[in-house]
């Protein structure tokens, strides 16, 4: 095996990195130049000279934002002057937004009418009007010398980039070039190489991983077959890779040829078919001692990239190739190699590193190929490298004392190698290896990161990936460093913030809620999160970002003044810039005053486990984003000043103890989230009827299980009780969760007119409504609603469950995801046709195996979930040719259960069977190994070590194979 690093040096990565930075800037000034567009569009200006002024900042930030294009797409280096200058710019591009938001809102809070933002712009115009005939009081003077303030600053900067030497990238290329030779910069090797020439003797936990894929490689397959190994930065793909083709398996086969090749960010497609023919052709040679140039490659130098393929592609045709192509980054850049790699039929193989599942996808696009993700070092083996690297040693420690603080960084390194390797190497050589050196170390490694060179190789890694995003997506990563290390992020929550941050703009034909869920998925697909919640169709609801790459960004948020944190280790608000975005990760009592500004903060989340409100917090007039969930310290009272964020649009509230929202929560005429999940609220104010932009109402509990000691029991669900009125002015609304209807059924009638409405949870108390208006407006229902859940809660009335929704004559037939709580016994007759559900859900239903046979004929189900007491009878039986397409069961807690069984041919495409009993089935769980495709068994809640030992043991003669695995308080537990 040979190798060869194709030239492409660490500049380009610290390029990449510059990049990064201008398009993140370009980002915001796009942001604003909207709104600004949008503000002089409103109305004519009665004073040309201040709409002059507007007018001039907008030109003048146009101007920029195309210059920074030009120097984000740039390959040429850029200086500290480039860097502060574009700060510069961010930086009048937030100022001037905050400036528009602050004077365009009018002096009435709300609107009735929804009227408010036009009302306010005209006021806007008045005030400039006043400005200009000379009156208008303090608050008109302050506006006016802000926006000349604005003009100046504006104007200032354009002079800057040219007084200090800001050129454009063409003017800058030879001083690039030049600068890079001088400082030194392209004499820093790619820290990756250092996967190239590890010694197989240092590393630790690659046997398993190496075996399986060299056996893979070796099966008899004439076939060109592609192997992609994907993962996330430092996992070690390349060096997995080069172990793989470095078993004496692999190099004792008839391979003719096994170049390793470095494809990366930069890729120049022409100068690697170069490099490949050379490595190929002329290495032999001089591998023999012959150093004349082949004959075959002479003038090759000018040969066009068509003529360099077409060689390599003859050159290959007749040989067996092993190429390992490390480091793809694009699906384009495969397309462009692949077409020199012939399908010979002699058994040739092609090994692809990636981070990208997509690209992986796009590799392995045939049936031979293979997709192997890299997994993270276990617990175990992740001790051994740490300690290896350190002491030499492989087992335990040589001072005990040192156990708790080792245990604290091998946790933030994650299992991922590069991190163990480069944080070990840092302690390793520290003169003193005490506990108070290693906890220094411990407790300021994002500081570690920035200066200490050991550690240098790991950050410009890990930053690869983050400078390889587009503008768009640079935003939308840095606000993850919100959420303090190891935290458990949702998805939904996470779009929304992005949304109410303005880091998402709606494409043709797609709402921003859809474009923002593009974006979490292509996070996912980079590998630069770590899938934690996935559901039954793949989709992934909850996410970690690993505690290295918290570090980098929350580095380079500070750098850019994106974001600042108070967290445990002492940091301070203290700063000489305005703080834009701010996170409270700390439990300790806060530091009352502060030197820096937070009257421009965006976004504002608190611990759960701050002690006290912060006493700035009602100064934080232009939030857009407040996420208090968790925090036990807030009160009704600390809420009071919210009604003056007239910027918010996302509110959550979830899991504190407020019982009560603002009088004046209506004022927010902005918001479009309230999360009240989890709290003590039963009603809103008479005030939120104007909260006319709201997009998301999520309010209740869901049903959960709770255990005093041995004893358990259900919690039902509980909602939200509307008032008549209130959501006939929420047009806007999407998502409607839990609402409660007692008294008055016009409140189910108010929802059947919500055109936008997608997603609806309603809980129906039977004692006291009138149910015939419920059913007409059930028939009612927009055709947008694609998931709908009914809980209905009999009480003394004459009416049960399954009376009111066997009457229903028109069903929701649209809908794809259906939940029914409440005693039926039997589904309603309407239950067969919704021929449209994927995800049906029951609980509380007391069904029998009737109704087991009309689930099974649904044709599109995809996904069932029998929870508590939804099913009556003691056996569950699948039967034989039904559930055809189901790929996921939930069977949690059926009280009678004594019997689970699996007909041959029933449920023939599951693949996952989520699990938890109440106590042991009698008679067991049979019928597995007619589940073909069964590839998980999950045991949740309270997990039974007996049924847990029988499903293990019978599993193992299947021949699918299914892992069994445990999740306990989501603590996840491998059995086989």
């Amino acid at each position: 095996m040979r190798y060869k690093y194709t030239g492409w040096k660490v500049e380009a990565a610290v390029w990449k990195m510059e990049g990064a930075i201008i398009s993140l800037t370009e980002g915001a000034v796009r942001g604003l130049l909207c709104k600004l567009g949008g503000l002089l569009a409103q109305e004519s200006w009665p004073v040309q000279r201040l709409h002059g002024e507007v007018q001039y900042i907008k030109d003048e930030l146009e101007s920029m934002t195309a210059f920074l294009r030009s120097l984000a797409e740039s390959s040429d280096g850029h200086d500290d002057q480039v860097r502060v200058w574009v700060k510069q710019v961010r930086e009048i591009a937030y100022d001037a937004e905050d400036c528009i938001d602050d004077y365009v809102r009018g002096r009435q809070p709300f609107d009735r009418d929804g009227g408010a933002v036009m009302a306010s712009l005209r006021r806007f115009v008045r005030l400039l009007a006043t400005l200009g005939s000379g009156g208008g009081g303090r608050r008109h003077r302050r506006m006016a010398a802000q926006l000349q303030e604005l003009k100046t600053r504006a104007r200032d900067a354009g002079e800057r980039r040219s007084r200090y030497g800001v050129l454009p990238p063409k003017t800058a290329l030879g001083r690039a070039s030049s600068h890079a030779s001088s400082s030194g910069v392209s004499g820093r090797l790619d820290p990756r190489l250092h996967a190239l020439f590890t010694e197989e003797a240092q590393l630790v936990g690659i046997d398993g991983p190496r075996d399986e894929l060299v056996g893979w490689l070796m099966e008899d397959d004439a076939r060109l077959r592609v192997l992609a190994v994907v993962g996330f930065g430092g996992l070690g793909k390349t060096t997995l890779a080069r172990m793989v083709c470095e078993n004496p398996r692999v190099k004792s086969a008839d391979f003719q040829c096994s170049p390793l090749l470095i494809v990366s960010q930069t890729l120049n497609v022409r100068a690697l078919f170069l490099h490949m023919l050379r490595e190929l052709i002329q290495r032999p040679r001089l591998a023999a001692g012959d150093d004349t140039m082949d004959d075959s490659l002479h003038g090759a130098e000018s040969w066009e990239t068509a003529l360099l393929a077409n060689k390599l592609k003859l050159y290959l045709q007749d040989k067996r190739y092993i190429v390992i192509l490390d480091d793809i980054w694009t699906s384009s850049a495969w397309e462009n190699i692949r077409c020199v790699f012939p399908n010979n039929e002699k058994g040739s193989r092609i090994i692809v590193t990636t981070r990208n599942e997509d690209v992986a996808n796009t590799c392995c696009c045939h049936s031979q190929d293979r997709i192997y993700k890299i997994q993270c070092l276990s617990e175990i083996a992740s001790r051994e490298l740490f300690f290896k690297r350190i002491f030499g040693l492989v087992d335990g420690l040589p001072n005990n004392e040192l156990e708790e603080v080792s245990n604290v960084i091998l946790k933030k390194c994650g299992g991922l190698p590069l991190a163990i390797v480069s944080i070990g190497s840092l302690l390793a050589s520290k003169p003193n290896r005490t506990k108070q050196e290693w906890q220094k170390v411990s407790d300021n490694l994002g500081s570690e990161l920035e200066i200490n060179p050991t550690l240098e190789g790991t950050k410009l890694v890990l930053s690869l990936s983050y400078n390889d995003l587009p503008y768009h997506l640079k935003a939308c990563f840095l606000y993850l460093s919100i959420f303090p290390q190891n935290y458990v992020i949702k998805r939904g929550p996470l779009v929304r913030m992005w949304i109410a941050e303005g880091f998402v703009t709606a494409k043709h034909g797609l709402s921003m809620e859809e474009v923002a869920e593009r974006y979490f998925d292509e996070f996912v697909a980079r590998s630069m999160v770590h899938p934690v919640k996935i559901d039954w169709s793949g989709k992934v609801r909850s996410c970690r970002v690993h505690d290295i790459m918290v570090e980098v960004i929350m580095s380079k948020s500070l750098e850019e003044n994106f974001a600042s944190y108070f967290c445990e280790n002492g940091t301070t608000l203290d700063s000489h810039d305005k703080i834009r975005r701010l996170s409270f990760q700390s439990s300790s009592h806060l530091v009352q005053r502060t030197s820096a500004s937070v009257a421009h903060v965006r976004t504002f989340r608190m611990s759960p486990s701050m002690e006290e409100i912060p006493f700035f917090f009602a100064h934080l007039r232009l939030l857009r984003v407040l996420d208090m969930q968790g925090s036990s310290c807030l009160s009704n009272k600390d809420l009071d000043c919210i009604c003056n964020f007239f910027q918010l649009k996302y509110l959550s509230l979830r899991n504190t103890s407020i019982s009560k929202l603002p009088r004046f929560i209506g004022h927010l005429n902005y918001l479009e989230t309230l999360d009240i999940r989890e709290t003590l609220i039963k009603k809103l104010p008479s005030s939120a009827k104007s909260l006319v932009r709201l997009k998301h109402l999520l309010v209740g509990h869901k049903t959960h299980l709770t255990r005093t000691g041995s004893v358990k029991s259900f919690r039902r669900s509980s909602g939200l009780e509307m008032t008549p009125g209130v959501l006939m002015n929420m047009a806007s609304l999407q998502s409607v969760c839990h609402i409660e209807i007692k008294k008055d059924p016009s409140v189910f009638q108010e929802i059947s007119l919500l055109r936008n409405l997608k997603k609806l949870n309603v809980l129906f108390h039977g004692v006291e409504v009138n149910w015939k208006p419920c059913l007409e407006s059930l028939r009612n229902l927009p055709g947008s609603v694609r998931s709908l859940s009914i809980q209905i809660f009999d009480g003394d009335g004459s009416i049960s469950s399954e009376e009111m929704l066997s009457s229903v004559e028109s069903p929701p037939l649209l809908v794809t995801s259906f939940g029914l709580t409440g005693k039926l016994e039997r589904l309603p007759l309407w239950a067969a046709s919704l021929r449209n559900v994927s995800t049906f859900t029951l609980r509380n239903n007391g069904l029998h195996a009737d109704a087991i046979d009309v689930l099974g004929d649904l044709p599109s189900l995809l996904c069932l979930k029998l929870y508590h007491k939804s099913y009556a009878d003691d056996c569950l039986i699948f039967p034989q040719g039904k559930f055809l397409k189901v790929k996921l069961l939930v069977i949690d807690n059926l009280e009678n259960i004594d019997k689970v069984c699996f007909k041959d041919g029933s449920v023939p495409c599951l693949e996952r069977l989520t699990l938890s009993f109440l106590q042991e089935p009698k008679h067991g769980i049979s019928g597995l190994e007619n589940l073909l495709k069964l590839k998980e068994i999950e045991f949740f809640g309270n997990i039974i070590t007996a049924v847990v030992t029988k499903v293990v043991s019978s599993v193992k003669t299947y021949v699918n194979r299914p892992r069994v695995i445990g999740d306990k308080g989501n603590i996840v537990t491998e059995y086989s």
